[in-house]
């Protein structure tokens, strides 16, 4: 009992410091989309490194959005429905499967948006796991790329995404792409072209999210391209 209301403090008090930040930045959106309560949901694509800015843009809308069942991941589960989001936590058993599973059933059963690090739980960086991909196919919702970048930011330069904070009163800026629909009939084929189309909509994007602070975004080449494969 006592660590629960220690968590929930703890929560309480991240939660209210990240919403009094995010009042201090001056956000440029580009290309949003209908984020209401009730509008028809959509998945939202971002890379792992822009969760702490994109975090603000779904922010009391009701979004669904996955936690972790470690401790950490309850820490988060209450700062994230402190900040108006509805969290799905997989079983302790499947884990990140399973949490994908309950957050499948979830969005097909409603309206509400969700959203997903396409790149995470670990990497490898900019690269699409497919399992947005499966989610937007069997609940019939459109994938909407969408990438930040900020002025003035702390990067944590130590963490495999290469994440960062922006700092106060920085500017920032989050651009929004076209959706991109998955056919509940797609082949294996037309589901890796799709995941290819939203890679290059996502670098794009981060590029010319990155380019308004006059930052050159260069991600990582794949080993396979390396070889000439």
């Amino acid at each position: 009992m006592l660590a629960s209301l220690f968590t929930f403090l703890k929560a309480s008090l991240v939660a209210g410091l990240y919403r009094l930040l995010c009042f201090t930045w001056w956000l440029d959106e580009r290309g949003r989309v209908d984020l209401k309560p009730g509008a028809s949901g959509q998945v939202y694509a971002h890379w792992h490194g822009d969760e702490l800015l994109v975090l603000d843009l779904g922010k009391f809308t009701g979004m669904a959005v996955m936690a972790s069942r470690s401790k950490d991941g309850e820490l988060m589960k209450w700062v994230l429905k402190l900040l108006g989001f509805r969290v799905v936590r997989g079983s302790s058993s499947r884990g990140g499967a399973g949490g994908l599973k309950g957050l499948l059933d979830f969005v097909a059963k409603t309206d509400a948006h969700t959203s997903l690090a396409v790149d995470g739980p670990r990497g490898p960086i900019y690269e699409v796991k497919p399992g947005i991909l499966a989610l937007a196919q069997k609940t019939g919702k459109a994938i909407v790329p969408v990438a930040g970048a900020a002025k003035w930011r702390f990067v944590f330069k130590n963490a495999w995404n290469q994440c960062y904070l922006p700092l106060p009163f920085s500017s920032c800026v989050a651009i929004y792409g076209e959706p991109i629909w998955i056919s509940p009939t797609a082949t294996d084929e037309e589901l890796e072209q799709a995941r290819e189309k939203l890679r290059t909509s996502l670098i794009s994007l981060k590029g010319q999210a990155e380019e308004k602070f006059h930052r050159t975004f260069l991600p990582a080449v794949r080993q396979s391209h390396l070889h000439g494969a």
